[in-house]
Parts: structure tokens; sequence; C-alpha cells
């Protein structure tokens, strides 16, 4: 189905379910809006693994008050019964189904009593290239049997979900002006959400990627991934819950100087996106160099490019720009990040993975994210930039993150990938929130390469006893007027790493005394919870972080 260029123009779809095992192509659109009658009425049903929607180069559109599910599902779950050196047999659950004729890209370790991703510090997953010659086939009415590249640590009893080949985002765009989704909701997708490349002001609002009916995943991978955004992104009111991997990931991308051809041209190399190099006349570029990846020495704005190999392309520049083969590039212009009530709940990775400037997370709920809430990681592995400067997270809750599959060292982190000598954070207050840490708390926070970082008028209650914060350096770290509730337990306010290239005498200023975490004072913020002698609360939860106090009446 394809909706043809044009403008102000709505194309409604009325209460029922719709199936497609095409995508809906949006091409060239101006001030469309795509509408349902509400994520209850309207439901788009892909029966392929297909994108809903592609939309390219619109201005103006919004998709509005719809939901979103696949059957297939891109995934199956149940328990363990068998397992060989080369494949795993598993008794399947419902609702989930035993797909035949399919290739399992990765399995991960599951809690069906919490709904989550198993939390422990043995929590383990695969990634693997599926035998080409050997899909999922029937042992036997339930009993799948699950091809394995290579032996596995599971064992007979672990209950599992595998997914799928990871193929298509359910709103895939690209090159879009002032997009909008609001009040949607995704069950599943057969890779993200919503992902965008090159978004110039997107507002994603009332968005909710949630499981359907006792589903033990939502999206196979990330809730929302935004790349290479523009101007500005809001995220207002909206929900990832159970998704494969990351709550939020928004960040750029390193690409390589290949050539020099002379002062004002340059030949770039792209990595592992498809087209990331059409960054647009008039983009500033900004140039690090290759032994400090995220340190930024000169900027340069773009003439004009044009193709120069099918992973390559060629910049010429409005000024001379004095650089070095090898040398990274990524766009300047990065976006303002604005998010205000997003819960992250119960998912396999981090909450938000963050990699912009300008960033404002108020009034959200992290509730047992599998890695750290909130992941600050300009990264050369995945080559997705920048390193993170001017951000408050202000008023947030924190509950039981960082004790899965994707754990480090601090509820929020700061991990460059690789590790720097210098700081290249700066500048970010953690105030006025609630933590709330599990039995496997690993720290408060992960202080890689940060400055001017200040950590003030919190509330932390700690289940074991940790070391808050840890240093590798940084410099001009501080903290002031926190509450820590110890129970039984101990903690230290920091330590230095000593992992390499980690060097105490490269850490400065760093102002984290007892006193800045002998407060007194109750959570300044609370979990909204309903009338009666059967809520959930804050106060249920100090007692008992894992008691039967369940957050699902809690988060929605």
């Amino acid at each position: 189905m394809a909706i043809a260029n044009g403008s102000n123009n709505t194309v409604v779809f009325q209460s029922g379910t719709y199936n497609f095992t095409s995508a809906i192509i949006i091409d060239s659109a101006s001030n469309l809006t795509v509408m349902g009658q509400g994520m209850q009425q309207t439901l788009l049903l892909g029966n392929s693994p297909a994108a809903i929607f592609k939309p390219f180069h619109c201005q103006g559109l919004t998709i509005t008050s719809l939901a979103i599910d696949f059957d297939p599902l891109p995934f199956t779950a149940g328990y363990v019964v068998n397992v060989s050196t080369s494949y795993l047999d598993v008794q399947v659950v419902p609702p989930h189904k035993a797909d035949i004729g399919r290739q399992v890209r990765a399995i991960l370790q599951y809690d069906p009593i919490e709904m989550r991703p198993a939390f422990s510090p043995n929590a383990y997953e695969i990634y693997q290239t599926p035998p080409s010659n050997a899909n999922t086939s029937l042992v036997s009415p339930g009993i799948l049997r699950i091809p394995l590249a290579s032996s596995s640590i599971f064992v007979a009893g672990d209950p599992i979900v595998a997914r799928y080949t990871f193929d298509r985002h359910a709103i895939d765009a690209q090159d879009v002006t002032d997009f909008t989704v609001q009040s949607i909701r995704i069950y599943t997708a057969w890779c993200m959400g919503v992902v965008t490349l090159r978004a110039k002001r997107l507002n994603i609002i009332d968005f909710h990627v949630i499981p359907r009916d006792g589903r033990w995943m939502s999206t196979i991978v990330d809730c929302m991934h935004f790349a290479d955004s523009r101007d500005y992104i809001n995220i207002i009111d909206s929900k990832c819950e159970a998704q494969g991997d990351d709550g939020l990931n928004v960040h750029g991308f390193y690409f390589i100087v290949a050539e020099i051809i002379n002062s004002t041209a340059l030949v770039f190399e792209e990595f592992n996106w498809f087209d990331v190099l059409n960054v647009g006349l008039g983009t500033r570029l900004e140039f690090s160099s290759s032994q400090q990846q995220f340190t930024v020495y000169a900027t340069a704005t773009v003439a004009s490019s044009s193709i120069y190999s099918p992973t390559s392309r060629l910049f010429t520049f409005t000024s001379p720009i004095n650089v070095s083969v090898g040398d990274w590039a990524s766009v300047a212009d990065t976006p303002t990040l604005t998010i205000r009530n997003l819960t992250v709940a119960n998912n396999r990775a981090r909450g938000v993975l963050l990699k912009t400037r300008n960033i404002q997370i108020t009034d959200s709920l992290f509730n047992r994210t599998s890695g750290p809430a909130v992941l600050f990681e300009p990264s050369m592995y995945w080559y997705e930039s920048v390193a993170a400067q001017n951000v408050t997270l202000s008023r947030n809750i924190y509950i039981s993150c960082n004790q899965g599959i994707a754990k480090q060292k601090g509820v929020i982190s700061f991990a460059p990938l690789p590790r720097q000598l210098v700081p290249v954070f700066s500048d970010v207050i953690v105030e006025s929130s609630t933590f709330l840490f599990g039995v496997y708390g690993q720290g408060l926070i992960q202080g890689n390469n940060a400055a001017n970082v200040s950590i003030r008028e919190n509330y932390i209650a700690i289940n074991n006893s940790i070391s808050l914060i840890s240093i590798c350096n940084s410099q001009h770290i501080s903290a002031y007027n926190n509450t820590v509730v110890k129970h039984q337990f101990t903690f230290d306010p920091y330590y230095y790493d000593n992992a390499n290239p980690c060097q105490t005498n490269l850490s400065r200023f760093i102002d984290l005394p007892l006193s800045g975490f002998n407060s007194s004072f109750p959570p300044p913020v609370t979990l909204p919870h309903s009338s009666g002698s059967d809520a959930c609360n804050i106060v249920n939860l100090l007692k008992n972080i894992s008691d039967g106090c369940s957050l699902s009446n809690t988060i929605g």
C-alpha cells in the first residue's frame, strides 16, 4: 500500500483489524495525518516480517490513534526440556507458538514469575548467526527444536525467550520533518518499535510499546531508536515495557576520514548503517582524532557532497580543514532531547541510551531495566556519537535497575567505548530523584570520563553493601544533601576504578564526602497508586524490594 505525495490530507482507518503483508509507504507527503479511532479500536496487524509504516521525505506527518501487532510473532518462549551441543528443545508456553522453519538469532534467560529477563549475577543470553542449513522444527506437539551455532550454557528447566531474525521496524521513517507519533500502541515488531533516520523536529506523545496477552516480550529490539536527528526530540507521556533491547537510543554516527583530496575536500567511509553520510548541505561536522575519538578538535560546514563509492562519499567544505586520514567525523548539529513522564520497565537492556547534547529527563520511571537506567556511551564499536553534555536528570524514580544481562557499574553510567584518558562528558545534574536498589545493585553512578557532575537532593535506598560511585579519569564530581537509607548494609561514597586505562592521578576535584549522603528526608518522588490497603507504594518497596508488591498497576 502506498500513500502518494500530497498536502493537507487525512487518511482514516475505521475501527477494526486491518491485515498487512507489506509496508504502507508514505512518500513526500506534506501536512498529512494518518489516524485510527483509538489504540483499542483500530489494529493494524502485520502478517509477515515487514514494517507497517515507512515514511520518506515527509513534512508535517502525524500518525495517531491506532495499535500495531504481528501474527506470526517474531519470537517464541517457554522452558528448555532438552539440551545438546547443537540444539535446544523447548516446551513452548502459550500464547507463544511452536513456529517451524525459523532462524533463531538470540536466546535469553527469562524470569516468568517477575515477567522480565532474568536478574542475577549469573543471568545469561546468547546471540548467534543461525546455522544456514537448520531451522526450527517440531519434535512433538508443543516441543520446538532450536538449532544452535555452538554449544551454550542453557540447562533443562531454563525459561527462555528465543528471538528470530531481526528484520523490520514497525514504524521506519527517513528524512522527515515535523514528525509526530501520538497515541500509538505497539505490541511487537520484527525489530524495533519506531525508528527514524535524519528526523528534524520529532514528537513522540502517548506512545506505548507493551506486551500483549501474557507474552514474555514486546518488540524484539528497541522501543525507540532515533539516529542523526536534528533540532529537537520530545518524548512525553510514553511507556516502553518488556522490549528485547533499549527503551530509547538517541545517537549520531561516526564516519572515518578515508582520503584527503585537498584542504577543503575529504572522502569519508561509513559503517553499520546505510546512507548515514547523506547528512545534507549546510550541516556542520565535528572532527576528532584516532587517539581521542570523543574529543572534538575542529568543525567544518558542508558545501557539497556526492557518492564516491557504495560506502563512501566525497565532501567539500566552506573553509579549509586540517585533518588526518583515520580521524573521525560526526554531525555537530545534535538535537535537544526532552523527556517527560516516560516509563521504561522489564526490558533486556538499558532504559535510555543517550548520545546527544542538551538533555532533560524529568518525572520518569525506570523500573527493573536489565542494564543501567541511563547510559551515556559514545561507541567506536557501534560507531555511534556523541558524548553527552548539558544534562539534567530530575524528579525521576529508579527501581531495581542494572541487575541483569546488560548490567554495568551504575544505575546511571558514563561509559565511553573505549574509555578515554580525559573527560568527555560534562555539565550533568542528577537531582531530586528516588533510587531504590535491588539485591544485586551495582552502584549509583559509573563515572568514566565525566566532568562537572553534581549529585544532589536524592533519596537512595540500598539493598546490599556497595560503593555508590566509581571514578575513572573524571573531574569535578560532587555530592551534597543526599539521603541514603542503609538498612543493615554499609556503603562507601566512591572508589577509584583500576581497569585500564583508569589512573587515579588523572581524576581530580572529587568532592564526595560521607557528609554529602547523610541527610534525612523522605523520597522526593513517589509512585502513583490507587487507594486501598493493597496499593503499591514507596514504603512497601523499601520494606522489601523483592516482595509481592507488584508495579504492574502503577506504571500503566
